[in-house]
């Protein structure tokens, strides 16, 4: 069913003398360049393209997504790097590449699960690597810095009630069915290198919420694990069956990116709304938004005003995609109760260390390290960009090897102080220091970069589900044409994004 039009809106254009549009979306990252995509393609008015306005604040478009090209060809993502294609969010993020060209134009680049980037994963306590379990072998063996065989772990697993709780941390949950070795020494560091958070306060039900529902509906994380796999999985109907899809399937990806970066996503998402005729302002920063009852419309029907840049439209719909603290301080005015929902998820800052080396540097082959929040040290961990990605390397100048150094998260204040007062220098030697006692690199970069990414990953803490019911319930009670979307809510990921972007989209559609 196609959205309603108003049957007022030459009367309000006419008062108030600003240009209607049907959906204005604040923030141009991937989410809301996604939103704007799937609008310009699923939803109409009267048969007819909405008419849709995208703000941004920043000069650029892609919000965390961020690829650095060098003059020598090499790419260096200073946000997030690859994408898994498991799930329907996976999916839909597959499905956006293949209706953007990218497949057909022989852009992507994918990461098959038997190399060893996708193999081989390690972290990094009691002063070296450790190569955590990829086979059945691995798991029956003793190996450090676990006391005893992982499987033993995953038996005791069977054999743990689940809780009656609503949530709890990801510390708590892992410590209860896995113990202590394996939450502190695996779980706290994945929390690390996803959330760049702390497990004793991230909620397991919407940071891992697969876990938390097989616990709750099977039992446990392994019983449930095995009945998913029992069950095909039904594919959103949004979903079309394309030859990327296929060929991921065939070639069994581990994850997948983009020639020139996922900066080349967002180029395409900006090209393809250009043709679409979306709107797409950067360097306006929305200052204001309200909601006002529209002039002589039946039933209360509310329109949103939006400002930005000095300038006002009036919008049928607004898609927030900016991060919630933002947005509050937009509505807190009119919305106070509304703002400080919307201020209390918290975002941590990390900062990223880009390294370029000449020649092969490392002597182990693998995804990266992680190391967990028990030891002693100014970095989360270390990504191996080069060997999961050798076609993102320099071009034509030999072989080089490429890290990417993560700092910071919700221990960035402690350790570096304020992120708008640290200095870069300091921040590179940290890095570099840590590759040393880590890695054994002793030589010189030829190529590094600092960014400070501040607040860019919300950290969902315990109880964030009911924080979401609660924004959900206001918008509904005063019948708000807002939707929310991007990584304050329902997932972090670029995938995740994407597919909560889609999702929402195609509610508008059949509503």
């Amino acid at each position: 069913m196609s959205l309603p039009v108003s049957s007022s809106r030459a009367v309000v254009k006419a008062v108030r003398g600003l240009p209607v549009v049907d959906f204005v979306v604040i923030g141009g990252g991937i989410t809301g360049l996604s939103a704007a995509f799937f609008l310009r393609r699923y939803v109409r008015k009267n048969g007819k393209e909405p008419k849709i306005v995208v703000l941004e604040g920043s000069k650029r478009l892609g919000g965390w997504i961020h690829s650095v090209r060098t003059e020598e060809g090499a790419v260096h993502e200073l946000g997030p790097r690859t994408l898994r294609p498991a799930g329907c969010a996976g999916q839909t993020t597959i499905n956006l590449a293949c209706a953007l060209g990218l497949y057909h134009e022989h852009k992507v680049v994918a990461v098959r699960r038997d190399h060893p980037s996708a193999k081989n994963r390690f972290i990094y306590a009691n002063g070296k690597l450790h190569k955590l379990p990829n086979s059945l072998l691995s798991l029956i063996r003793k190996q450090e810095p676990f006391s005893k065989p992982l499987l033993s772990y995953a038996w005791n697993e069977f054999f743990v009630p689940k809780s009656p709780l609503e949530d709890e941390s990801v510390y708590d949950f892992s410590h209860r069915r896995f113990g202590k070795e394996v939450t502190e020494y695996m779980v706290d560091a994945m929390c690390r290198g996803i959330y760049a958070g702390d497990a004793r306060e991230l909620s397991v039900r919407s940071c891992f919420p697969l876990l938390h529902k097989y616990e709750q509906q099977h039992g446990g994380i392994i019983k449930g694990g095995y009945q998913a796999t029992q069950v095909r999985p039904e594919k959103d109907s949004f979903l079309a069956h394309d030859d990327l899809m296929q060929k991921e399937h065939r070639e069994k990806w581990s994850v997948w990116t983009l020639k020139g970066g996922l900066q080349t996503l967002v180029e395409k998402l900006e090209w393809r709304l250009g043709i679409d005729r979306v709107v797409i302002n950067t360097g306006e920063t929305c200052s204001h938004l309200e909601f006002v009852d529209e002039e002589e419309s039946e039933g209360g029907k509310k329109v949103a005003i939006v400002t930005a840049g000095g300038k006002k439209w009036q919008a049928d719909h607004v898609v927030s995609c900016i991060p919630s603290h933002n947005l509050g301080q937009l509505m807190e005015e009119e919305h106070d109760q509304f703002a400080e929902i919307l201020k209390s998820i918290k975002s941590v800052t990390v900062a990223t260390v880009n390294l370029e080396y000449e020649g092969s540097v490392l002597t182990e082959e693998g995804f990266g390290y992680l190391v967990p929040s028990n030891q002693t040290s100014n970095v989360l961990g270390v990504v191996f960009d080069s060997c999961a990605l050798p076609q993102l390397n320099r071009t034509g100048k030999g072989k080089t090897t490429r890290l990417t150094c993560m700092m910071g998260g919700a221990w960035f204040h402690d350790l570096f102080g304020d992120p708008q007062n640290v200095d870069s220098d300091h921040l590179l030697s940290i890095a570099k220091e840590a590759v040393r006692d880590h890695l054994g690199i002793t030589a010189t970069p030829v190529y590094s970069a600092v960014n400070i990414q501040r607040d860019c990953i919300p950290n969902y803490k315990v109880g964030h589900h009911k924080v979401l019911d609660d924004l959900d319930d206001y918008v509904r009670e005063q019948s708000l044409p807002l939707t929310l979307l991007g990584s304050s809510y329902r997932g972090v990921s670029v995938n995740d994004c994407i597919y909560e972007a889609m999702k929402a989209v195609w509610r508008m559609r059949s509503s």
